[in-house]
């Protein structure tokens, strides 16, 4: 299961995903990803929810680092990943992922937390 949003008066581009996924899944939150982050501004912010979701396959590692390279192209300042110690292999998927494609995200454990420290850098 996952959900994409977007504020754009805050310039955030908001996902959640839960549970495990199959590559079908994992190519349809990606274009959901790139539809929703083209109504956004360069500069803008990513909060991430995966505390609930399972390690993806392969496949759909290769599929979200190829999204996550084109989200930088089109502008991604900074990612904050909302991550659980139930998921620490998942949260590592996803940061290996990102980190080699040049950022990191800052890893929390919860939406609050999340805007806390949007706060600190707006």
């Amino acid at each position: 299961m996952f959900d994409v949003r977007i504020n754009p008066f805050e310039n955030k581009l908001l996902f959640l995903a839960k549970g495990k996924m199959e590559i079908n899944e994992v190519k349809s939150f990606c274009q959901a990803l790139l539809k929703n982050a083209q109504k956004l501004q360069p500069g803008f912010i990513k909060i991430s929810d995966i505390h609930e979701l399972e390690v993806l396959p392969e496949e759909g590692r290769q599929e979200l680092q190829a999204v996550m390279k084109t989200l930088k192209e089109m502008g991604l300042a900074g990612a904050i990943r909302i991550i659980s110690e139930k998921n620490l292999v998942t949260a590592n998927q996803f940061q290996r992922t990102s980190r080699s494609i040049g950022y990191t995200a800052v890893e929390v454990h919860s939406m609050l937390e999340a805007e806390r420290v949007l706060d600190q850098v707006a």
